[in-house]
């Protein structure tokens, strides 16, 4: 009896853009303008796709964790940091407004947020 060894792949790009528009948009319920949220989710895309294809590479025993995007990556502290660095770059007004909506965070949790970030900046 042959066994055919099936090696795992990374979905299309097309797969992930997908989950995470459909994570942002839901969050966001109409509260941030279409064409910046668009922006947004091609950003992390882009970010999120880029890595795995790295991991995929450098640690070939993980290959199956980074053959399917895995939501809790969107919430990772990296591609919040690079959400809040794009609207600084953009000067995106209402922008920390924006932030705490896709971050699910207060005002409180959003002060520390930004207070994490200045810190692993400034290490």
């Amino acid at each position: 009896m042959t066994f055919w060894r099936t090696e795992n792949k990374i979905e299309p790009k097309q797969n992930f853009y997908s989950e995470i528009e459909n994570f942002y948009v839901e969050l966001s319920d109409n509260r941030i303008p279409t064409d910046l949220l668009n922006e947004i989710i091609s950003m992390v895309t882009n970010q999120i796709y880029g890595d795995y294809q790295r991991f995929w590479k450098q640690y070939p025993k993980s290959r199956k964790r980074y053959s399917k995007l895995r939501m809790e990556d969107i919430e990772h502290p990296f591609i919040h940091y690079l959400i809040t660095d794009f609207l600084e770059r953009k000067r995106t007004p209402k922008s920390e407004q924006f932030q705490k909506i896709l971050f699910k965070m207060n005002d409180a949790q959003f002060e520390k947020y930004l207070e994490q970030k200045r810190g692993y900046e400034t290490k």
